[in-house]
């Protein structure tokens, strides 16, 4: 082998060294993010899951934060989890921690939970999650009922749904710069990125759609942090730039001073998210 030949391969492998030592530093220091260290034990808590470890369950996640698959197939061996998403970069991410954590039982696919097509073959469920996703699902208008009433095709009889979305007082949608989730930026104009529900546009929007009867609801807001203003966060203060690698480690104890659940979210001065369980009924 040639020394140019042998210095390209050392390029390349230390190019991958330091990607992977980044992510590796990343995640020692922020192990979940701010908001998932309240939202993610929420929504298994409602869905009583954690109860189930002793029989065998095919579970679907429907493009959840990672850590959430990842811990179902952790929690159980019996437990079979397929993860769906239809963004190819986020399901490379994800084969590589299950091959990390050596999991057999984490199945990664393509799946657009709009686009039937897509996920026809992957039978039924005894339980499915979606941890902030619903939201974000184009179109604009309509794309999280079209989701929602594909949701209980794959159920199971006497089968539930778990979902997490954001929730305000009043509902709106958040528009951001530049372009997001595979949508491209039209010029002049900013992009929509997720919806903030209310109970109208909750039952409306998701819990009509799928016919299912509601088994657990709760809500998680924030207090003292402007607790009048739903656009200012307190993951915006802590979970970006450097100072989520400073406070990452303390994002649990954070969350515990500045949020609080309740199953009525008018006890909540600034609900901020809605959690809850769906049944599939016989």
């Amino acid at each position: 082998m040639s020394l140019k030949s042998y210095n390209l391969l050392i390029t390349v492998a230390n190019k991958l060294a330091k990607n992977y030592a980044k992510k590796f530093i990343s995640t020692a220091l922020v192990p979940i993010d701010y908001t998932r260290t309240k939202e993610v034990p929420a929504i298994l808590d409602v869905s009583g899951i954690l109860n189930m470890k002793n029989k065998k369950l095919r579970i679907l996640d429907i493009g959840s934060p990672q850590i959430l698959s990842l811990s179902l197939c952790l929690c159980s061996e019996l437990w079979d989890v397929v993860y769906i998403n239809p963004f190819d970069m986020e399901l490379k991410d994800l084969s590589l921690k299950s091959s990390v954590l050596h999991l057999t039982n984490l199945d990664i696919r393509y799946g657009d939970i709009t686009n039937v097509s897509t996920f026809s073959n992957i039978g039924q469920f005894d339980y499915i999650f979606s941890c902030s996703v619903f939201e974000h699902i184009h179109t604009e208008n309509g794309g999280d009922i079209i989701a929602s009433k594909n949701v209980t095709q794959l159920l199971k009889p006497e089968g539930l749904f778990s979902i997490s979305v954001p929730y305000y007082k009043k509902s709106f949608n958040e528009y951001i710069s530049g372009g997001v989730y595979g949508i491209k930026a039209s010029a002049g104009k900013k992009t929509f990125f997720q919806r903030f529900y209310d109970e109208e546009s909750l039952n409306h929007q998701i819990i009509q759609p799928t016919g299912l009867t509601i088994l657990a609801k709760k809500y998680i807001g924030e207090k003292y942090y402007f607790e009048n203003n739903i656009h200012k966060r307190m993951a915006f203060l802590v979970g970006v730039g450097k100072r989520r690698l400073l406070l990452g480690r303390f994002f649990k104890n954070i969350s515990d001073f500045f949020m609080e659940e309740s199953i009525d979210f008018t006890s909540l001065k600034k609900p901020y998210l809605a959690i809850l369980a769906l049944k599939k009924n016989l």
